[in-house]
């Protein structure tokens, strides 16, 4: 198992955007030093929500100061882009760097974000799809031309050329067994987060497998990644659950006033239809309780036994290859995040380290 960390603008209360991005880089320069493969970063626009507008720009300079790093996106959301221009960043980005990119991609959900880029929702799905295939056909670093219902691209030849394009990894967000089979379809593993209970999660990769064998798509050796928030790991289990109950609500209530969860317009553009049954779900993690213990027994929250037990479960499950941790989140202090990415990396990670040696 490959194992990463989320880097995102977040900090204590009264933390200015400055102060929260400079911690950010402090965190990755913690992450290189204790052996992490990859750097995930996050693109949301306008409001306190991971307010990472542009996710190549911030890879790029982690790629000057942690040239081996890998670097991961969950994700860069298609529909906001114009694909040339992100096909040639891409490109400028595989030439700047020294390791792999892990490509996490995705339809977006917030409104209030489409609403100020100026893109309809109702059109994400073909957005999405021509999209990617532009990207892929650019990258390819031959001319070529594209006839769609969104796009029409003349002939066009995407300068620099991708030095290694073998290490250009693309993964499709998703949220349901028919997203898992479109993903099959335009021919890319999933990426998914761990806010689903393990047997969706395994449904999930049920689907895809099934659906990728029937496209001829190669399923073995795929180290699908998953997006793990929280991650918060203590001496104790009940130091981390104390933690999580303190943190997670904070942070279930930003998310909640980014995606405007209590207007519920989902339920009216086709193809978001389950956002309404997901977030409504949400908004019983607002305040500790029942429903939040749930939620966080299905997460890396605990001890590192508790949480090697968890992650052992994940990669049996739904066959997790790669897990991007997230550790820290909205008025956390930076030490409590940067010892759980201690105790992650000397107390986790070697017990899978020393598996695969084995």
């Amino acid at each position: 198992m490959k194992f990463g960390f989320g880097t995102a603008p977040v900090g204590p209360k009264g933390a200015s955007d400055e102060q929260v991005y400079a911690q950010s880089i402090v965190d990755c320069e913690l992450g290189v030093e204790l052996g992490y493969d990859s750097a995930w970063a996050l693109e949301h626009h306008f409001t306190p929500y991971f307010f990472q507008p542009d996710t190549i720009v911030y890879m790029s300079h982690l790629a000057a100061r942690f040239p081996t790093l890998g670097l991961g996106t969950c994700v860069i959301v298609l529909p906001w882009q114009h694909p040339l221009r992100l096909a040639g960043q891409i490109a400028m980005l595989n030439n700047l760097s020294q390791g792999d990119l892990y490509l996490g991609i995705g339809r977006g959900t917030a409104r209030y974000e489409f609403e100020r880029l100026g893109v309809d929702m109702a059109e994400t799905r073909p957005r999405f799809k021509e999209s990617l295939e532009i990207v892929r056909l650019a990258l390819k670093g031959e001319p070529f031309e594209y006839r769609g219902e969104i796009f029409n691209i003349p002939e066009t030849q995407v300068r620099p050329r991708a030095s290694h394009p073998e290490r250009i990894h693309f993964y499709g967000a998703i949220g349901s067994p028919a997203s898992a089979e479109i993903m099959a379809d335009l021919g890319i593993p999933i990426l998914q987060g761990t806010n689903f209970p393990d047997m969706y999660a395994a449904r999930f990769v049920e689907e895809w497998k099934a659906r990728a064998k029937q496209v001829g798509l190669a399923t073995e050796n795929v180290e699908l990644p998953v997006m793990a928030l929280p991650t918060i790991v203590a001496e104790s289990d009940a130091e981390a659950l104390k933690l999580a109950n303190i943190y997670y609500p904070i942070f279930i209530r930003v998310q909640m006033d980014h995606y405007e969860t209590a207007a519920d317009h989902w339920k009216d553009i086709p193809g978001y239809e389950q956002f309404s049954r997901m977030f409504a779900n949400l908004a019983k993690l607002k305040e500790p309780g029942p429903d939040l213990d749930k939620f966080l027994e299905l997460q890396l929250v605990g001890s590192p036994d508790t949480v090697v037990r968890r992650l052992q479960v994940m990669r049996d499950t739904f066959d997790v290859g790669h897990v991007a941790c997230v550790f820290g989140t909205y008025e956390m202090e930076y030490e409590i995040r940067r010892r759980s990415m201690r105790l992650f990396a000397e107390h986790v990670i070697p017990h899978f380290r020393r598996k695969a040696a084995a």
